[in-house]
């Protein structure tokens, strides 16, 4: 598709102990066989995000990760964005959280798309107490943290959830997720040419969670295509597992938004 994409945006960041602050503009010109990319000196009248909110969230994940818990990696941020392309233009304001937390050998990564706290210090409780690595368990639960993660690879039934842009400007409709051809485009950075991907991805719900299985409630290490290393609480007991991706036999959704992909909701599965 021929066009032109502009992308205009306000941060701040917390890496770490350093406070980062960007300003950024910059175009993207794309057709079928090229695809360029430049900074623009174009600025509009966009909002500062909030600074304050984004340090006391950082220190609030300082305050939960106390010895002998080490934090490997701290990112908060917020950003409000400007987008254009072929006449359409749309803002939006994006809030990230992503922390390693470290009890070594073990490190669990969160990764959320709002300032709260509550997976944060359910983990650090949970890597306070941590044994050695077992087997994964007959039945195992993901919490929906952890399967929002998966739930863009599994092949169960599940739904892109309507929301105004994609992308490219376009409308992005509710409907069922069919087929290798997704109807919209997801533009992560205006650098990158934009691919194909379905959006705000939503678990059908089906089967029966067993509340009483032993439950992953962080990823210890990247979605991989036919494991997962995940952090297990069963009754008193803490430990890392690696866990095939196998046979689903329960999922159900929540209404917690997670920045997977293109976005999935939160999605309590049991294998």
């Amino acid at each position: 598709m021929n066009g032109v994409y502009r992308k205009w945006g306000r941060s701040v960041r917390r890496d770490g102990a350093r406070v980062v602050r960007v300003d950024e503009a910059g175009e993207a010109h794309e057709s079928a066989s090229e695809f360029r990319t430049r900074p623009i000196d174009e600025r509009i009248d966009l909002a500062a995000p909030n600074a304050d909110a984004v340090e006391a969230a950082a220190r609030e994940i300082e305050s939960i990760l106390l010895p002998p818990l080490i934090i490997e990696r701290l990112l908060v941020s917020e950003a409000n964005v400007a987008h254009e392309c072929n006449g359409v233009r749309w803002n939006e304001t994006l809030r990230r959280v992503h922390v390693a937390i470290a009890r070594p050998p073990i490190r669990a990564l969160v990764d959320l798309a709002e300032f709260r706290f509550d997976v944060v210090q359910r983990v650090a409780a949970a890597l306070v107490r941590v044994g050695g690595e077992r087997e994964a368990p007959r039945r195992m639960r993901l919490a929906e943290n952890a399967g929002a993660a998966l739930l863009p690879l599994l092949p169960i039934g599940k739904s892109q959830t309507a929301a105004p842009h994609d992308g490219r400007g376009l409308p992005i409709s509710a409907q069922k997720v069919e087929g290798d051809d997704p109807p919209n485009s997801f533009r992560p950075s205006y650098r990158l040419r934009p691919r194909r991907a379905w959006f705000h991805l939503r678990a059908a719900p089906f089967g029966r969670i067993e509340e009483d299985a032993p439950q992953a409630i962080a990823l210890l290490a990247p979605v991989g295509e036919r494991t997962i290393r995940v952090l297990c609480v069963d009754g008193n007991r803490v430990y890392p597992v690696a866990l095939a991706v196998g046979r689903v036999i329960a999922a159900r959704a929540s209404e917690s938004w997670y920045p997977y992909g293109a976005g999935a909701f939160g999605t309590e599965l049991m294998f």
